[in-house]
C-alpha cells in the first residue's frame, strides 16, 4: 500500500503531466467517433502510470543535531533524553534527526574518557541491532515520522562496535555503520564498511569522530553517491578537527556535512559554508534546512581514479 504522504508527493511530482494531458483532452473535442476515444484512454492510462510510479525525491528538508550531553551508563536516562528532543525538533519542522556518537550509552567505549571502563562493563552496556532499546528506537523514528540517526555501543555475540544506525519514518533499518578508525577504544572492534543507503530525500552515508581525520572515509562516500554525510562525534575537539576539517570535507566532496558532538554541532553545505552552528556546553537543537540537489558534481568530476593506485600502499611515514 500506498502512504498517502507519499501518494500526495507522487501526486505533485506528476502535476505538469496532469497540466499537458487537459489540455491534449479539451482539444480532443474537436475529434469524434472512435479515434478520440481510443486517445482518451492512452492519455487517461499513460496519467495514472505516471502517477502511481513517479519517485522523484523531495531533496530539500529540515535536520536536527542535538548538541547534547547524554550520562555514561544511563542507557534508560538517555533514550528518554532523546525521546525528549526528537519531539521538540519534529515539533520545530525537522524530518531528520542525528544524535552525537555513542549517545544511547553515554560514549563508553574510550577508556582515557571512561577509565572505569571494563571489557566485562562495556560488553554489558552493549545493545544488539535487534535488542529491544534499539526496537523502541526504531519505533520513535516511525511514531515521530522522522528519519532517526542514533549512535549507540553495539553488541554483537562477544564483540562490540561503535555504530551509528539510522531508521527511516516506517521505523526500518536503513543504514548501519561501524566506526572504522577507533584509537583510543581498545575494546571496540572496528568496522570494514562504508556503506551508503537511499532515502527518501538522498543518499545519506555516515563517519563516526576520529574517521573524520583520513580524508579517504568521506571520499568513499562521495564516490559511492553520498549527498549527506553524518559525523556523530563525542569528546574534546577544537576549531582544527571540527570547523576546519569539517568544512574540507564537505568542499572537496560536494556533500552536505552534519557534525554531531555535544559540545558542537554544524551543519555545512557543499561549497564548505557553515549554515547553522552550536558551540559550548549548553544542551540545544541545531537545525537548518538543506537541498540535496546542490550536492554532487563539482570537483568530483574532475577526478582520475586510474592514476590513485599508490593511496593503497602501506604509509612509510614515521609515527
Amino acid at each position: 500500500m500506498i502512504g498517502d504522504e507519499t501518494m500526495m508527493k507522487r501526486r505533485r511530482a506528476c502535476w505538469p503531466c496532469f497540466r499537458i494531458t487537459t489540455a491534449v483532452l479539451r482539444s480532443l473535442r474537436f475529434q469524434t467517433g472512435m479515434m478520440k476515444s481510443l486517445c482518451s484512454r492512452f492519455l487517461l492510462a499513460t496519467t495514472v502510470t505516471l502517477l502511481l510510479h513517479s519517485s522523484t525525491p523531495a531533496e530539500e528538508f529540515v535536520i536536527a543535531g542535538l548538541g547534547v550531553m547524554p550520562k555514561a551508563w544511563d542507557k534508560e536516562a538517555n533514550f528518554s533524553t532523546l525521546q525528549r528532543y526528537a519531539r521538540e525538533a519534529v515539533a520545530r519542522g525537522a524530518q531528520f534527526v542525528v544524535t552525537p556518537e555513542g549517545f544511547l550509552d553515554g560514549y563508553t567505549s574510550n577508556v582515557k574518557l571512561r577509565p572505569e571502563s571494563t571489557p566485562k562493563r562495556y560488553l554489558a552496556i552493549g545493545e544488539e541491532i535487534d535488542g529491544p532499546l534499539m526496537r523502541r528506537v526504531a519505533k520513535l523514528a516511525e511514531d515521530l515520522n522522522i528519519y532517526l540517526a542514533v549512535g549507540f555501543a553495539e553488541r554483537r555475540g562477544k564483540k562490540m562496535f561503535n555504530t551509528v544506525a539510522l531508521y527511516d519514518p516506517a521505523g526500518q533499518l536503513v543504514l548501519r555503520y561501524s566506526k572504522t578508525h577507533s584509537p583510543g577504544e581498545k575494546f571496540t572492534t572496528p568496522g570494514r564498511e562504508f556503506p551508503v543507503a537511499p532515502t527518501s530525500f538522498g543518499p545519506v552515508g555516515a563517519m563516526i569522530c576520529y574517521d573524520r581525520r583520513l580524508p579517504e572515509v568521506a571520499r568513499i562516500l562521495a564516490v559511492k553517491g553520498a549527498k549527506l554525510i553524518l559525523v556523530p562525534a563525542y569528546g574534546p575537539d577544537n576549531k582544527i578537527e571540527s570547523v576546519t576539517i569539517m568544512r574540507i570535507r564537505a568542499y572537496e566532496n560536494r556533500a552536505y556535512v552534519v557534525f554531531v558532538n555535544p559540545t558542537r554541532v554544524l551543519v555545512i553545505d557543499p561549497e564548505g559554508n557553515v549554515l547553522a552552528i552550536k558551540e559550548g556546553t549548553e544542551d540545544k537543537l541545531v537545525m537548518a534546512k538543506i537541498d540535496l540537489a546542490r550536492a554532487g558534481g563539482g570537483n568530483m568530476q574532475s577526478r582520475v581514479p586510474e592514476i590513485y593506485s599508490e593511496l593503497l600502499q602501506q604509509s612509510s611515514a614515521k609515527e
